[in-house]
């Protein structure tokens, strides 16, 4: 009986259903269709990055999630119930050094690890999802995109680092930003 009581006001706060929901709506629009698309891809940082992977797990779509919280060992509670294979085949999480949100649960097999390059004793910052985005670009490059400036206020880690990514060797963050 508490059983069932329990799962209705769960039901109420399960917002995953309600992503889930939405994603399958998507999928099944045909070409021509408003709202249609032919890749879908779910992504979210935090919460919504948790959302996205349960949602892509469960419709079968790619998911990327920033700082999200895993599902590995809670797979089993949600309706329906998410195998290792989907999370495998269908999840992706960015996972800062030092942020709590993705240790919830169990990292799945795709995920990366980034440096967190706050001070030591600002471990909350590490969730920060421009940090992290700053950080993916200046380590991976940005591919021709621009970087924003932003990242050049976070405590100057990066203004004098080299962009990967440059038309010129040798350009800096400070060099190449855009607001």
């Amino acid at each position: 009986v508490v059983s069932a009581i329990e799962s209705k006001h769960l039901d109420k706060v399960a917002f995953y259903k309600q992503t889930s929901a939405f994603v399958n709506y998507v999928k099944t629009l045909n070409e021509g269709d408003e709202g249609y698309y032919e890749n879908i891809i779910v992504t979210g940082h935090s919460l919504g990055g948790g959302l996205a992977m349960i949602s892509g797990a469960q419709q079968k779509v790619p998911s990327i999630a920033l700082s999200g919280p895993n599902a590995m060992i809670s797979r089993r509670t949600f309706d329906p119930p998410i195998t290792p294979i989907d999370l495998e085949r269908y999840t992706f999480n960015i996972v800062p050094d030092r942020d709590v949100v993705p240790r919830l649960d169990d990292l799945s097999q795709n995920y990366q690890r980034i440096n967190c390059r706050s001070g030591l004793n600002d471990p909350l910052s590490c969730h920060f999802g421009m940090r992290s985005m700053c950080e993916v670009l200046m380590t991976c490059g940005s591919r021709g995109r621009p970087i924003p400036c932003h990242c050049l206020d976070l405590e100057d880690i990066y203004s004098t680092s080299l962009v990967p990514s440059a038309t010129n060797v040798g350009e800096t963050l400070a060099d190449v930003c855009v607001d």
